[in-house]
């Protein structure tokens, strides 16, 4: 069974977690810091990453899961990419700590708010 919209947001998001998590890697080495010291710098880099991997497989579950049930294609790319780009932003927002951060809850918890319902929906109208 093919679900190129769940193919191409897991990918993304795979490259999103790959890059935080190489950036918690960098800063652990540029502050010298093992594990059981972080520095304040540190931990928003690490709480970055963290909060993504929270966040991430239940975005991916439930598309993967409106894919299959036949949900058009392309609200599966409004959700994908909505959700990408405010992981995105929250990331950029948290570790370089600027405004854009706001943005990214809000439409993190927007995007999965509304897969939940609409998957929820999917199955009663089946």
């Amino acid at each position: 069974m093919s679900v190129p919209v769940t193919l191409l947001y897991g990918g993304l998001c795979g490259l999103l977690l790959t890059v935080l998590a190489l950036n918690v890697t960098i800063q652990r080495g540029r502050h010298k810091a093992g594990l059981g010291h972080m520095p304040p710098e540190l931990i928003r880099h690490a709480r970055a990453h963290g909060n993504a991997i929270e966040y991430v497989p239940i975005a991916l579950i439930l598309l993967l899961a409106l894919e299959l049930s036949g949900f058009g294609g392309f609200w599966l790319h409004v959700f994908g990419g909505t959700f990408v780009l405010a992981r995105t932003l929250y990331a950029i927002g948290f570790i370089f700590k600027v405004p854009v951060g706001g943005l990214g809850v809000a439409l993190n918890h927007a995007v999965i708010t509304t897969m939940s319902v609409v998957a929820v929906a999917q199955h009663f109208k089946k």
